[in-house]
């Protein structure tokens, strides 16, 4: 691939599994940009697809509305054939992962330096509404002069938003704060967690939370303490570790008010210890396995540090030798359950013929007896036998079924609308929102519209339609640079070294040339000394090559 647009690409300079990111340049002002580009036919379904799209709007719209020298800048974005583009700012420098993975310990002040830059940046975009969400390594910048930048707001959220999605985990896990693992509110002190997380990183050489799954990871976020920074890094003193778990604490409220007022203290509190340094990357990562081997058994800890007491998700494997437990436990109580099942059908067995024989020998026989001898003293009545009274079972209640409550209609929430100025350079573009006629206007203008995304596309004769995404009320006023549709003129002549003349204007080039020309109809006028003017009208179309040649007849 030769161009994107109007961006000539130089070279590749990343690749990923659905797209490639080019350094190009745009060769009217000649501006060295990144091209991000996703391919959205790779994706497995039309779900996913509009995630992918969603997500680089998102991150544009999110880059778009912030400004500052920490946050990597967006240009343009646009969308062809299934392939999304984003023109962003080129940052001449590795990432704080590449970095961080090169082997050896970062430089203590490099360190503060970037997460100072960091925090200021992420603040900055905090007081605009918008928390990143995805802070790690692989999204902050250093470039080769020293500044700090982040990129990839593919996440971001606007604080002013309901939450979309609900039950989609979006971030990175091992970087996200507990909040966004229990999907509660989310806020400015979410980034700064993720910060808390790097900074353990970057001093310790391993983060503070890892499991062997996704699940263990997540509880040991939610409920458990890292282990203490002094175990991991005996060159730092007891307070780098108190500011590093009011950061890390679990409730949002008792973390610091912002990421800068974090930076600062941890800066206060890495150099009141002298010869202080971090260490390097994956020094610690074997302790922090969640699911130990069973079968060796691990050295004592020597007495002078002392253990670090952890609540584990996955609990050890016991040894062979005590698996026999848990078995006799349970075939015991089934035992206990099959005796008292069979006990109770043999009593019950046993009592109903015995209840039966003694009601037929209580109950008078209908068989009649013969008449007793007389006697003088006459027989006492013969008293009659008293039934038993066998119990009546007590009457079943008929469980009461409550009929399911109609679940009340969701008010609408009323619409809210915003007036939005739109300004172009150079004025006098037709603007229309969303495809619709009736929202349109010539720049400068204003328009009404109602709360939610309106897709803005400015049109003007002779230059390239712009387009840009507004989220109203948040957003009120866009301001567009039009670029000015451009195409080619490729001129040779035979004999070469003519005179060019374009639209009455001379041309300082002379033939054989390519002539950059504003897109539309042009009149050319090529003259040689001693030789008949040659004249020609034609139309330049915006990023194409017109191609004119001239032959003079040989004297």
């Amino acid at each position: 691939m030769q161009q994107i647009g109007r961006y000539k690409i130089i070279r590749e300079i990343g690749r990923g599994a659905m797209g490639v990111v080019y350094l190009a340049e745009d060769p009217a002002i000649g501006r060295t940009v990144a091209i991000k580009t996703i391919r959205l036919t790779d994706a497995s379904s039309d779900d996913e697809r509009k995630f992918l799209r969603d997500r680089l709007f998102r991150e544009a719209r999110s880059a778009g509305i912030l400004s500052h020298p920490g946050i990597v800048t967006i240009y343009d974005i646009y969308e062809e054939n299934n392939i999304c583009y984003v023109f962003m700012e080129y940052v001449d420098g590795p990432t704080l992962e590449q970095m961080m993975q090169a082997g050896d310990p970062l430089d203590g002040k490099l360190v503060l330096h970037v997460l100072d830059e960091t925090a200021a940046a992420l603040d900055y975009a905090h007081s605009k509404g918008i928390v990143h969400r995805d802070i790690k390594p692989a999204n902050i910048m250093i470039a080769s002069g020293g500044a700090v930048k982040i990129t990839d707001f593919g996440v971001a959220k606007f604080t002013s938003q309901q939450a979309t999605n609900t039950g989609v985990l979006l971030g990175t896990p091992s970087y996200m704060s507990p909040e966004q693992i229990s999907d509660a509110k989310i806020s400015g002190r979410s980034d700064q967690f993720s910060l808390a997380v790097i900074a353990y990183q970057l001093l310790a050489g391993d983060r503070p939370f890892a499991g062997a799954t996704l699940p263990g990871l997540m509880f040991k976020i939610v409920n458990e303490d890292p282990a203490p920074l002094q175990r991991l890094n005996a060159t730092l003193g007891p307070a780098v570790d108190i500011v590093i778990r009011k950061a890390l604490h679990k409730d949002p409220a008792e973390r610091y008010p912002n990421c800068q007022a974090f930076a600062k203290a941890l800066r206060g509190a890495c150099e009141a210890k002298p010869n202080w340094k971090p260490m390097a990357a994956g020094r610690f990562s074997s302790e922090e396995t969640v699911a130990e081997p069973a079968a060796p058994v691990p050295p004592a800890t020597p007495p002078s540090a002392p253990p670090v007491l952890r609540r584990n998700l996955i609990p050890d494997e016991p040894p062979h030798h005590r698996r026999w437990w848990p078995i006799a436990i349970i075939l015991l109580l089934a035992f206990a359950a099959i005796f008292a099942l069979s006990r109770q059908m043999l009593e019950t067995w046993i009592r109903q013929p015995e209840a039966k024989r003694k009601t037929a020998t209580l109950t008078p026989s209908p068989t009649p007896t013969p008449a007793p001898l007389p006697s003088p003293v006459p027989p006492p009545p013969p008293q009659p036998a008293e039934p038993v009274a066998t119990p009546t079972p007590p009457p079943t209640k008929r469980e009461r079924r409550e009929r399911p409550k109609p679940t009340p209609t969701p008010t609408p929430p009323p619409i809210v609308e915003a007036l939005v100025r739109v300004v172009t350079n150079p004025p006098g573009a037709k603007i229309m929102f969303d495809g619709q006629p009736r929202l349109m206007c010539t720049a400068p203008c204003s328009l009404t519209l109602s709360s939610g995304r309106h897709t803005l596309v400015a049109m003007l004769d002779g230059y390239r339609n712009q387009s840009r995404i507004l989220l109203v009320p948040e957003e009120t006023s866009a301001t567009l640079a039009m670029d000015r549709a451009m195409g080619t003129l490729s001129i040779r002549t035979t004999p070469p070294g003519a005179a060019i003349v374009i639209d009455g204007t001379p041309r300082a080039e002379t033939t054989p040339a390519s002539i950059p020309l504003p897109a539309g109809r042009h009149r050319l006028e090529v003259i040689r000394q001693g030789f008949p003017k040659q004249e020609q009208d034609f139309t330049v179309k915006d990023r194409t090559t017109i191609a004119i040649e001239f032959t003079w007849p040989d004297r």
